[in-house]
């Protein structure tokens, strides 16, 4: 989608309005006076008072110019800013113009006292406004939607706006994962991290809910999901966990059981996972354990486990010798992906999350790989019409795959293609010098060599995957260690069996082949490890 552009007289409510759409979109949000403000490093009411209004409306259209180049933002524009029809022109050509209005006296009701309305400052009479809105009236009314705001909420203008934009699709998509009595939804939008409440009350859970999060997402987004539990008439409890990898054990494990006894949480409540794949691995477990097992959602907040470890049941903990040796399949009621969460994940996590995408593609879907490839720099910009989609095909593909194999059995392990050498990266440096999503990229570099040195693909399709992780900022050669230590790594895989470790390799682009290899030496000499 384009940008959206909110015109109207001050007083209108474009601000208000536009960080809440701009939130409910998924859209960056831009406030032009603001953008004005920072450019000249004055306030409006300094450039009005010392520079005039023609020198002013001038820096307006030049900073108009440059802020709507992009797509994907909602932008509150000042009250005179559609004067110029050359700024009507580029509005329109870059969006969608919604004018807000209002009553006179809404107007003089609003402004009452701000002394920064310098068009306003000397004369705020109700003739001083109406005079102006007469003047200004053709201007408006060159928008493509007008809205009046009187007497309405700001969460009720932007419903409207949606409605009329959109077509009222916020939520952008439901993947069904059909697993019989264990079913279960994946809501997938933008903004609705506000509708959590609901989502549990549909799903008629009952009691306390107990959200488990960690100290660098619980800061950023707890309070937006107490009142949405509270708002539902559930009584929630934080449980803060440290963040990290290296922090997936049995003692942070306990500290969840300490924090659900505290609680006095019976099996009438329910967990609730507010976190990237550590969290909601660990939250997970604790619910198949506490007291036998009780519900629990996942709201992922990275887009590592967006698009994998939120989806599919598994849970657990690592232990020193090996990623994942301890947990359960144990599947969630639901799981609510709000995207515009990613907004606030830094760029190194994001990029990982990045890499378990490719999986999908490069291993069961061809035109989604391709997709990624023509779109890596919509994706890298955090473009959310290009992300919602990598997001929804990537949690359909796995959904499909955890419906024919729930426990791993056979299929599922396909899921696991640059997991093998990727896990032995983790074990191998204690867990701290690379994130999942980084160590699984490295993993998928060498799992094509080997699947070439078996046959299952060219020296192309190798070459693609490399490039594509490359153009995401990943990182592709292994660290280095003797071959006994990787050797011993991978014997510790949930993978190996009497016949040996159980290897995926990429069937070309877009497809796979199982491989059994019980020379685990000989497959790290193909990666270059030796001793």
């Amino acid at each position: 989608m384009k940008n959206i552009i909110l015109t109207g007289f001050m007083g209108c409510g474009k601000t208000s309005v536009g960080r809440v759409l701009a939130t409910r979109l998924g859209f960056r949000y831009l406030d032009l006076d603001e953008a004005i403000v920072q450019e000249a490093g004055v306030t409006i009411k300094e450039i009005f008072a010392n520079q005039g209004e023609p020198a002013f409306r001038e820096l307006e259209s030049r900073v108009l110019g440059r802020v709507v180049a992009g797509n994907g933002l909602v932008v509150s524009t000042g009250g005179g800013a559609v004067l110029s029809s050359a700024n009507r022109t580029l509005m329109r050509a870059s969006g969608t113009i919604v004018n807000l209005t209002a009553s006179v006296e809404t107007i003089a009701a609003r402004v009452s006292g701000d002394s920064e309305r310098p068009l306003l400052q000397n004369d705020p009479s109700l003739e001083r406004i109406r005079t102006m809105l007469e003047a200004r009236e053709g201007c408006y009314a060159d928008a493509d939607l007008r809205i009046a705001t009187d007497a309405k909420s700001i969460e009720a203008v932007a419903d409207e706006i949606i409605r009329s934009v959109t077509g009222g699709n916020v939520r952008t998509d439901t993947v069904r994962v059909a697993l019989g009595e264990r079913s279960y939804d994946i809501s997938l939008g933008a903004g609705n991290l506000d509708t959590l409440g609901r989502v549990c009350r549909e799903l008629e859970l009952s009691g306390s809910a107990a959200v488990v999060s960690n100290t660098t997402v619980a800061p950023l987004y707890y309070d937006r999901v107490r009142a949405a539990l509270e708002q539902a008439g559930f009584r929630s409890v934080l449980i803060e966990l440290p963040d990290g990898e290296q922090h997936k054990n049995s003692t942070t494990l306990n500290l969840i059981f300490d924090g659900l006894v505290d609680a006095a949480l019976d099996r009438g409540s329910f967990i609730v996972a507010l976190g990237g794949g550590v969290i909601g691995d660990m939250a997970g477990y604790a619910a198949a354990s506490y007291l036998r097992g009780i519900p629990f959602i996942q709201v992922p907040t990275t887009l590592l486990s967006q698009v994998d470890s939120s989806v599919g049941g598994k849970t657990g903990i690592n232990h020193p010798k090996g990623k994942n040796l301890i947990g359960a399949f144990y599947q969630p009621r639901a799981v609510l992906i709000d995207v515009t969460t990613l907004d606030s994940l830094p760029q190194r996590e994001f990029l990982c999350g990045l890499g378990e995408i490719i999986k999908y593609g490069a291993v069961l879907d061809a035109d989604f790989f391709s997709f990624l490839e023509d779109n890596a720099e919509r994706l890298l910009a955090r473009d959310k019409e290009a992300l919602i989609h990598a997001v929804g095909r990537s949690c359909a593909i796995k959904a499909r795959v955890v419906e024919s194999d729930e426990r791993e059995g056979g299929v599922r392990a396909v899921l696991n293609y640059g997991h093998t050498l990727g896990h032995a990266v983790e074990t191998l440096t204690g867990y701290s010098q690379f994130l999942h999503g980084e160590a699984v990229a490295i993993g998928m570099v060498q799992a094509a060599r080997i699947s070439k040195a078996f046959g299952t693909c060219s020296q192309a399709d190798c070459e693609r995957i490399e490039a594509l992780l490359a153009r995401f900022g990943l990182p592709r050669e292994l660290p280095c260690f003797p071959a006994a230590a990787y050797a011993e790594a991978l014997s510790h895989d949930k993978k190996v069996r009497d016949k040996g470790l159980l290897f995926i390799c990429n069937q070309g682009i877009g497809a796979y082949h199982m491989e059994r290899v019980k020379d685990l030496n000989a497959l790290l000499e193909i990666c270059g490890i030796g001793e």
